[in-house]
């Protein structure tokens, strides 16, 4: 069964350089959303492996996306990776059930070691 990727950030620059680096560098299905409200709907209907998942933006907080991802047997196994430019923010991601929060600027090295191992 193919792996799927989920990338949810506002910053459409960046959703997509992370969607060419990971469709380069893993086996992956690479899915985009740019709209958080939207990104719950997306994960029950596509069942995304790795979601990852800006914790800065607008409208909803993605920590509480998180929290409800966390408590839906429906996504179960789905690994959470949150980035963020904030130390609490960091800090909220993993509190919300974050697998691992990443800093911005994104290091790509440390952010494809984290894909690569979510998807084994």
């Amino acid at each position: 069964m193919e792996k799927k990727i989920l990338i949810c950030d506002n910053n459409q620059g960046l959703v997509q350089v992370l969607k060419t680096i990971l469709s380069e560098f893993t086996p992956a299905n690479i899915l985009t959303e740019t709209c958080i409200k939207d990104v719950y709907v997306r994960v029950l209907r596509e069942q995304p492996d790795v979601l990852i998942a800006d914790l800065g933006m607008p409208n909803i907080k993605a920590d509480r996306l998180m929290h409800d991802i966390r408590n839906d047997a429906d996504c179960e196994g789905i690994y959470i990776i949150a980035i963020s430019a904030s130390a609490q923010g960091m800090r909220l991601s993993l509190a919300a059930g974050a697998d691992v929060s990443l800093g911005k600027p994104l290091d790509l090295d440390e952010l494809m070691t984290e894909v690569i191992l979510a998807l084994l």
